[in-house]
């Protein structure tokens, strides 16, 4: 301990706002806990309490308590003895969205703010694992310092933390197994055990300023602290013991540099587990979050910018983020708490899709009004509109309303004089169900036409569709005896395990495409771990039907079926001796003058302790790349699989994360909610597999090949074993000069569409102009004036033009606060440069 100088006692908990225990066990803790810590801050025997770098405990003690009591606990932090915040919470860093990470510290830096908290720290003491471009998202917020663990590793406990485009943060490492665990000054042997601490941080220190994080997981500091620091200096004359805040910890080492640096993402197991299992577990889970996701930004932020705020709903924007966010602590998210924990996020889910759903009606409806009071005012204009700004073909999707008395049996759809193909996939005449507020609820009778057709954007705008009624009868598109389907680009047909896909244009052929394959799973929550015995199921296709080739698309759907073992055997070494069928049922599509293959598979799940994959032949792949928040991230194939570890050792695992994007080779797969792949081999070629589906029982066991302990209390969770019907939309671009991470976005952003009586000119936004530049969001942050957020996940240079659809005022380059780095010349059109892997938001002014 020669080299120590000076120890910072950090009092905290670090608080899981649902794990083991649901959301409202652990809240009542919290409120105990917390009238714990101000009693003791009440009676001189605390100093201070770090409250776990999150906001969101704020708001859910004001909850449970009176407002007095709240406003105790608030002049505690107004008077600096309490700390809160960045964070609203600690979320996951892989499974969630780089907007998502942003909303987070804007909400918890807004708070912190509010009750003038320090907040200038990038607290991440636990999440599974740490992504490339924390240090620009934290120094986008002017937040110049972090604190990591899990994952990183480092010779010295103040490092540099550069990230993938440069940026630099003063991080510390915390060095050992134990990390931010630590509950020795609460046991009576604590003078031995702060000894003991010390001695083995000692090495890691550059200058001599030790932290010791006196708390743990839902649990506090021992109510005679002040007296066992007092005596930890009155046997250590050389060392000053002293309780500090994290913002006085990080005042210590003002003026002084790190001497080490770590580079980009940070998910080294060596030192202490990074849990990669929870990428694929319940993966209903992530697919809810992103669809939460998709609808935040595609829909709700997108019709706000449309309506420049007109729609006076920044607090309901904010209530929905944090319903949205409420869902991606890492405990939540990772799919790795108890079954009730994720029944209750699953109803967060519906409430945030029912909050959208009624935004998004309420407002295309004040935008372009329908009229179902009156049948002699007909709706007659359909209106498109597009979020996403990449030039491309967009699928369609709608339903057109005539009132039965008006129908004559038909439609046509005019698009500029001009007839749109589309295709009829339903029509049914029946009593439909109106309502406004501002209008009686009433019933009438409808004649609806459920319409598919495709429509050339080329960025966010909306188009004007004509709807006229034509004396004909109205065919519904057809269902053909035929073996595949095609467009210009691509031609499908089945295997008996599969596709066999031709790329027209280079007329190249890929066989054993779209494979189901299972293997057993002897893991848990975190981890995978195959038993020692592992046979592999693969799919066969039973059956093809519902061909249809539409005047804009064409489909197929095969039945696929797959004999597998129906659990893991009784000592958890093999299979069991009972058999299920597992049926899988996916419909392909291709649109009519699109580059994409569209793919919706329904799962009826009836195997436990399984993992299960969809696979796609490609030729020897030892590189791949998935992305991650704001990042495309190279991934090297692991051949040679080392399995068995010893305690406290985690597998090295060839799974990796991918928020929407795999590449490899000539294939891009994009995904929603599928967010665990790996390249392996099988059967004489490599395939790219995307985890649609991992069973396991239990939250946490020590009997894992692939880590060497628990991870968590050991109770059983019948729910992760995923009996049941789920389902998951993905895509396939074949051909390396066609990939691009906007792929995802098209794929993933909803087309509006809004039937009105009202006639209005069609507008047009913005568009980007480079493929390679990737497209994140548009948000409404200021009145007359919205964001557009891009990334370039290349390493090299990048340019994109942003065209825009009016004349601006004044365009700004800022950060993610909104303080303004950069003002660009006031033009409807602009270049942009874009070093590697930087991240802008560009702030458009326009006139009201």
């Amino acid at each position: 301990m020669k080299n120590i100088k000076e120890v910072h006692v950090l009092n905290h908990t670090h608080w899981d706002r649902e794990w083991y225990e649901t959301f409202e066990e652990f809240r009542y803790k919290l409120r105990n806990g917390l009238r714990y810590v101000q009693g003791l801050l009440d009676s001189g025997n605390l100093d201070n309490f770090f409250l776990d770098g999150q906001t969101i405990v704020l708001d859910d003690y004001r909850d449970i308590v009176s407002q007095d009591e709240y406003e105790r606990l608030v002049s505690f932090i107004k008077e600096g003895k309490i700390e809160v915040g960045p964070w609203y919470l600690l979320a996951d860093e892989f499974l969630v969205s780089g907007e998502s990470i942003l909303k987070n510290l804007e909400i918890g830096i807004k708070k912190s703010k509010a009750y003038q908290s320090a907040y200038n720290i990038g607290y991440l003491p636990d999440t599974f694992g740490h992504n490339s471009q924390m240090p620009q998202i934290f120094r986008g917020y002017n937040i110049d310092t972090a604190i990591v663990w899990r994952g990183a590793i480092s010779s010295t406990f103040e490092n540099a933390w550069e990230g993938a485009d440069g940026s630099k943060v003063f991080t510390f490492v915390l060095p050992l197994f134990e990390g931010y665990y630590q509950t020795f000054l609460k046991h009576d042997d604590y003078v031995e055990k702060t000894k003991t601490y010390l001695e083995s941080n000692s090495p890691y220190l550059t200058y001599g300023h030790a932290l010791v994080m006196n708390g743990a997981d839902h649990t506090y500091t021992c109510p005679d602290i002040n007296e066992r620091i007092n005596t930890l200096n009155d046997r250590n004359n050389e060392i000053e013991f002293k309780q500090s805040l994290m913002s006085d910890y990080v005042q210590s080492f003002a003026g002084k540099e790190p001497v080490e640096t770590i580079v980009g993402e940070q998910r080294d197991p060596s030192k202490i587990f990074i849990l990669p299992g929870v990428y694929s577990t319940r993966s209903y889970l992530k697919n809810q979050n992103q669809m939460c996701e998709d609808q935040a930004i595609g829909t709700m932020e997108a019709l706000n910018v449309w309506t420049n705020g007109n729609t006076n709903s920044a607090p309901f924007i904010e209530h929905v983020w944090k319903l949205i966010l409420q869902n991606q602590p890492h405990d939540s998210i990772c799919g790795c708490s108890v079954d009730e924990v994720h029944a209750e996020m699953e109803t967060r889910t519906q409430k945030v899709l029912s909050a959208i759903r009624q935004f998004s009606k309420d407002t295309l409806n004040n935008e372009y009004p329908f009229e179902f009071l009156q049948e002699n005012i007909e709706n007659d204009y359909l209106y498109v509109m597009n979020n996403t700004p990449i030039a491309d073909i967009y699928p369609v999707k709608t339903e057109i309303l005539i009132p039965a008395a008006l129908d004559l049996g038909g439609i046509t759809l005019m698009y500029d004089s001009e007839e749109i193909a589309f295709d009829l996939i339903k029509k049914e005449k029946r009593e439909v169900f109106l309502r406004h507020i501002l209008a009686e609820p009433h019933y009438a009778e409808y004649a609806i036409y459920d319409v598919s057709f495709v429509l050339p954007f080329d960025g966010v705008g909306t188009k004007r569709i004509r709807i006229e009624r034509v004396c004909m009868e109205a065919e519904v598109i057809k269902i053909v005896d035929d073996s595949g389907i095609d467009n210009e680009f691509y031609r499908i047909q089945c295997s008996d395990n599969g596709l066999i896909i031709t790329d027209i244009e280079t007329n190249k052929v890929y066989e054993n495409q779209h494979q189901f394959l299972s293997s057993l799973d002897a893991g848990d929550a975190y981890n995978y771990s195959p038993p020692v015995n592992d046979p592999y199921s693969l799919a066969i296709v039973s059956g093809v039907s519902d061909i249809e080739k539409g005047k804009s698309y064409q489909s197929m759907t095969l039945h696929y079926e797959m004999k597998l073992p129906a659990s893991l055997n009784e000592n958890r070494t093999g299979p069991s001796e009972e058999y299920v069928v597992n049926k899988m049922t996916t419909t392909i599509t291709l649109h009519q003058g699109r580059r994409f293959i569209s793919f919706k598979t329904k799962i009826h799940n009836q195997a436990k302790d399984q993992k299960l994959r969809i696979g796609f032949a490609t030729p020897k792949a030892d590189e791949s790349y998935g992305d991650t928040a704001f990042d495309l991230v190279k991934r090297h194939t692991i051949r040679e699989k080392l399995w068995d570890m010893p305690k406290n050792k985690e597998a090295v695992m060839n799974q990796y994360p991918t928020y929407s994007t795999v590449l490899a080779m000539e294939h891009q797969l994009v995904h929603r909610g599928l967010q665990e792949y790996e390249v392996d081999h099988f059967q004489g070629n490599d395939f790219i597999f995307l985890t649609m589906v991992r069973s396991v029982g239990w939250l946490s066991r020590r009997d894992l090949r692939t880590r060497g302990n628990g991870a968590a209390p050991g109770f059983e969770t019948p729910g992760a074993q995923c009996l049941g019907t789920y389902e998951f939309e993905y895509g396939l671009v074949l051909g390396s000069s066609h990939q691009s991470l906007n792929t995802a976005k098209v794929m993933r952003q909803q087309i509006l569409t809004q039937q009105s009586y009202l006639l209005k000119e069609e507008q047009k936004l913005f568009n980007q102009s480079s493929s390679t530049i990737a497209f994140s969001s548009f948000i409404q942050k200021e009145k007359d004036s919205f964001d557009i957020r891009m990334f370039n996940p290349t390493n090299e240079k990048q340019f994109t033009q942003l065209k825009l659809g009016f004349e601006p005022t004044t365009i700004y380059e800022v950060d993610f606060s909104g303080t303004i780095i950069e003002k660009y010349e006031a033009s409807s059109q602009i270049t942009i440069a874009f070093n590697p892997k930087q991240i802008k938001t560009i702030r458009v002014k326009r006139k009201e």
